[in-house]
């Protein structure tokens, strides 16, 4: 379970934890760089509740918010900064989640006009050479590292990563335990513009949990939602559990049980807690996939045409 700007006072609550504990659901910690939290009661609290912690480093908006080829000398320094100092309390956490995505200001840019911001990041050697260096780092610690991953590398062919060059979020190149494609249904209908409906977005959630599963074996994971707003502050979310009764069906028929959701905060505020979790953790899977649209087949093949050629061509 994500859990993105949900005050520390409510991290420790036994009300939040113990739901957590009694469904064997990792909390996904937010750490932003600047903000001045102190995650150590945090993992104090869950440690003591049986709970597992992943530790979600982030940078101020400023330089680029997610790790990418943008900022990974930066993100690395912060999170050896921040995992020191949690070393030197013996509150490591069990995990680390590096979320891999362009510079949030590029994000707003695809956001607002389409495509039209979209200008390709690259990933030199030093990307990925400081990110390995990080990730072996936290390995020594007993840390695995796993991967929050946009849903366009998934188009990327086995021996290309064009989608992760352009974004500037290496995914192949790093020795991580998972990585988990984030699958959030509910920003469909409205970033498509009214293109894609809400059962569109139910076959895009199937697809992507295929190619997840196809690209990374058992490494794949899947994050759903939304069910509150994150770091753009204009996300739509679930309607209901219903909604991600649904998308986790899909998601444990497509060959994945270990699922995330976005996020903690949106799941207390619209509580019960117990609620969410219940429809994240005891729903079966679906009988069968939904079958894709036209619509949606000619999405899903102008991501993928893109990285077939650049993988054909050697680009």
């Amino acid at each position: 379970m994500f859990a993105e700007g949900v005050a520390v006072a409510d991290l420790v609550r036994s009300a939040v934890l113990d739901p957590l504990a009694a469904r064997g659901v990792q909390l996904v910690v937010g750490m932003q760089d600047g903000e001045g939290v102190d995650v150590a009661p945090v993992v104090a609290a869950a440690r003591s509740a049986g709970v597992s912690v992943a530790l979600w480093p982030m940078l101020a908006n400023i330089h680029g918010r997610w790790a990418s080829s943008a900022n990974a000398t930066r993100w690395s320094t912060h999170v050896r900064e921040r995992i020191a100092e949690l070393g030197e309390r013996d509150r490591l956490p069990d995990e680390l989640c590096i979320d891999l995505e362009p510079p949030i200001a590029t994000v707003r840019e695809l956001v607002s006009r389409r495509w039209s911001g979209l200008r390709p990041q690259g990933i030199g050697p030093a990307t990925i050479t400081e990110l390995t260096r990080c990730i072996r780092e936290l390995a020594e610690r007993q840390i695995p590292t796993w991967a929050a991953a946009v849903p366009l590398v998934l188009a990327d062919g086995d021996r290309g990563g064009f989608w992760q060059r352009v974004l500037g979020t290496p995914i192949d190149p790093l020795p991580l335990s998972g990585v988990c494609a984030m699958l959030y249904s509910s920003l469909v209908p409205g970033y498509a513009r009214g293109l894609l409906r809400r059962e569109h977005a139910e076959t895009l959630v199937s697809a992507g949990a295929l190619a997840c599963v196809r690209r990374f074996g058992p490494r794949a994971r899947v994050a759903l939602g939304a069910v509150g707003i994150g770091a753009l502050g204009d996300e739509a979310t679930y309607a209901d559990t219903d909604e991600l009764a649904r998308d986790v069906a899909i998601t444990r028929r497509a060959g994945i049980d270990d699922i995330a959701l976005f996020d903690l905060g949106g799941a207390i505020a619209r509580g019960p807690l117990e609620r969410w979790l219940a429809a994240l953790c005891d729903t079966p899977p679906a009988p069968a996939l939904p079958r894709p649209s036209r619509r949606v087949r000619a999405l899903l093949a102008s991501m993928a045409v893109p990285a077939r050629v650049a993988e054909r061509i050697g680009g």
